[in-house]
């Protein structure tokens, strides 16, 4: 099976995230998308993060009824903090014979050369990119240089996508201030942070 990973905090997980993994999915003719939710983000780990398992639940929530979408609560399992080379290994493990494709905005491209053994990222997964407006695209010649490897190594594929401007960051302060953030989020995600109360004062 072609399988896209979806990694990150999904703190909360928003109506972006979705559309953005259901046009991956369709556009490239992927078989599965599997949200892989960070247990310890290593450019987080000294901020505060809601608890994994009330972000599996919200991914799970939001999810609900499209039999293509999965969560996997692998990176739990591994040691922190969670590498995305790493956790491409242990599911080419668990997994063995699925070919893996890694789902990721333009934006974040730049950055790749910087990850924790970004060669063997692009061994183990291609590369599914939405472009972000205001963002120089990076092609894979580019890529390649900037990580000193054979443009051949660098299987990339660009995705269009409706831009849906919405952070997580300011989903949690709009509930922290008491604001509305219906629409951004599933209903059934707002009903889950509002009745656990989290993102509010003292939560």
């Amino acid at each position: 099976m072609r399988i896209g990973i979806f990694g990150g905090t999904f703190d909360p997980v928003h109506m972006g995230h979705l559309i953005l993994a259901e046009q991956c999915r369709a556009q490239a003719h992927l078989d599965e998308v599997w949200f892989v939710p960070s247990h310890i983000p290593p450019h987080k780990a000294d901020k505060g993060v809601t608890r994994f398992e009330q972000r599996c639940d919200m991914l799970e929530l939001a999810t609900a009824g499209h039999p293509a979408f999965r969560i996997d609560r692998i990176e739990k399992d591994l040691d922190p903090p969670s590498y995305t080379a790493r956790t491409l290994e242990h599911l080419h493990t668990r997994h063995p014979g699925n070919e893996f494709a890694l789902l990721m905005g333009s934006d974040c491209l730049p950055d790749l050369p910087g990850w924790y053994e970004p060669r063997l990222v692009l061994e183990r997964a291609s590369l599914i990119v939405v472009p972000r407006p205001g963002v120089m695209l990076w092609t894979a010649e580019r890529l390649a240089a900037a990580l000193g490897v054979d443009p051949s190594a660098v299987r990339m594929r660009f995705v269009a996508c409706p831009m849906i401007e919405i952070a997580s960051r300011e989903l949690r302060r709009a509930v922290t201030d008491g604001m509305s953030v219906r629409y951004m989020v599933p209903r059934a995600v707002e009903e889950y942070v509002r009745e656990r109360k989290l993102y509010t004062a003292g939560s």
